[in-house]
């Protein structure tokens, strides 16, 4: 004969009844800014914050292993300036660290899309997209896979 259950019994839990209280959040993609501009680099990280990245900026060639340190690998996406002021221009910064992280997918912003940015950027194989770039342009890039 079948067991009814009492008011006060719960059912018995099958295998695949488990209840999960809140999905496992998924980690935040790392994003480096490379960007001299102060006001340029702040506006960017905010919309990239709110996309959902986890943003670190560097000024220049001496503050970048200062803001990622061991943290290199875990980079996902690099959005470079291509002058970035004295000392090194963006598309050779991204290429020594493509170097250490040959997987991150590189966009290099430029105010000019005629001579050295350009064509540096396009023969190594990187994203260019010229200054200002929208929002909505720089997003649609982070999600294209």
């Amino acid at each position: 004969m079948p067991h009814e259950l009492g008011r006060h019994e719960a059912p018995a839990q099958r295998p695949f009844d488990v209840v999960f209280s809140s999905p496992m959040p998924l980690p935040k993609p790392l994003i480096l800014v490379l960007e001299d501009d102060a006001a340029s680099a702040e506006a960017l990280s905010m919309v990239l914050a709110d996309w959902g990245a986890e943003v670190v900026h560097a000024l220049n060639a001496d503050k970048i292993s200062g803001v990622v340190g061991s943290r290199l690998p875990e980079i996902r996406y690099i959005i470079a300036d291509y002058n970035l002021g004295p000392g090194p221009d963006g598309v050779t910064l991204v290429q020594r660290l493509m170097q250490l992280n040959p997987h991150v997918r590189v966009l290099v912003l430029s105010g000019s899309f005629h001579g050295r940015a350009l064509e540096a950027a396009v023969r190594i194989g990187l994203d260019v997209m010229q200054k200002p770039a929208s929002p909505q342009a720089i997003l649609a890039w982070l999600e294209q896979t």
